[in-house]
Parts: structure tokens; sequence; C-alpha cells
């Protein structure tokens, strides 16, 4: 994708972030373990979001070291028979 597509897409998200801040800009009250949080509720659901998002990241990572493992072993196995090949093809045929 291009810069200016990308900017473009940026803009966008910052624009109906703004918009969707200034349609709920109410303060709510947080009732927690611990105690009482007064505030907007568009900055609880960028947190809350942002939270999503970083624990999907953190389940998501087993997954992803494993694959990467898996693909660092692929890789050898490739580099080692390329070898081999490159030997065969350098010893001569007997008959």
């Amino acid at each position: 994708m291009s810069r200016i597509a990308k900017l473009i897409i940026v803009f966008a998200i910052l624009l109906s972030g703004l918009a969707f801040h200034l349609k709920n800009n109410q303060i709510i009250e947080l009732n927690y373990y611990v105690g009482v949080l007064d505030m907007p509720l568009s900055w609880l659901v960028v947190i809350i979001l942002f939270i999503g998002a970083l624990l999907g990241i953190l389940a998501s990572m087993p997954m992803i070291i494993k694959l990467k493992s898996q693909k660092l072993k692929l890789e050898k196995q490739i580099k080692n028979s390329e070898k081999e090949i490159n030997n065969l093809r350098v010893m001569p045929v007997k008959d």
C-alpha cells in the first residue's frame, strides 16, 4: 500500500475516533474492586480495546513462537537438502 493510502486510512480512523469521543463524552462512574473512577465513556472504550488487543497478542505468542521455530527448522532442512543436491551434481556418474 502506498504511503498516501496509509496516511488517509490513519486520518480516517482518527477522525472517526474524534467523532465517537464527541458523541460519547459523558462522564461515567467505573466501580472496580479497589475503588471508583470517574472518566469519559469514550476513554473507557479506548482503554478496554487496548487491553483486549494486548491480551490477544499475548494469547497468540505461543503459536507465533512455535511457528517461528518450525520455520527455522524447515529452513535448516532446505539448506541441508540443497547442499546434498549440489554434492550429488558434482559427483561423477559411474557406469
